[in-house]
């Protein structure tokens, strides 16, 4: 069965509670990032800490294949928008999207003060099937 990208956005944002805008067009806009589900709940934006002991390499995919973006120093601070299944890392296999630093880490290195990481809206089938 195939979806569109519009009820895909829309199917998203009612498991979510992402806030979604109509355009006069008639389709769905969601809020920016646009491929990514805000974070949940009332309680605002979640923040990641570093807690590697080296600096952490931020990817440009959620696998170590994937080419180096950024690197940030251990302690370091970044909001969390979501999280994908990608490469496991140390026997996690999660990866959070950082906002300002505009990449993927792997979740086994940041503190989100046991913060609940909402699930990426289908952000790119290429990176379902990572191992």
């Amino acid at each position: 069965m195939r979806t569109t990208t519009g009820l895909r956005t829309l199917a998203v944002a009612m498991l979510t509670g992402a806030t979604l805008t109509v355009t006069a067009a008639g389709t769905f806009a969601a809020a920016a990032p646009p491929t990514y589900a805000e974070g949940h709940g009332g309680g605002g934006p979640i923040r990641g800490t570093v807690v590697s002991r080296t600096p952490l390499d931020v990817r440009a995919a959620p696998t170590t294949h994937s080419a180096v973006v950024d690197r940030l120093p251990p302690g370091s601070h970044d909001r969390v928008t979501c999280m994908v299944r990608g490469q496991s890392v140390n026997g996690n296999p999660y990866w959070y999207w950082f906002t300002g630093a505009r990449g993927w880490v792997s979740a086994g290195f940041v503190d989100t003060g046991r913060r609940s990481v909402p699930v990426c809206a289908d952000p790119c089938p290429q990176w379902k099937n990572v191992g």
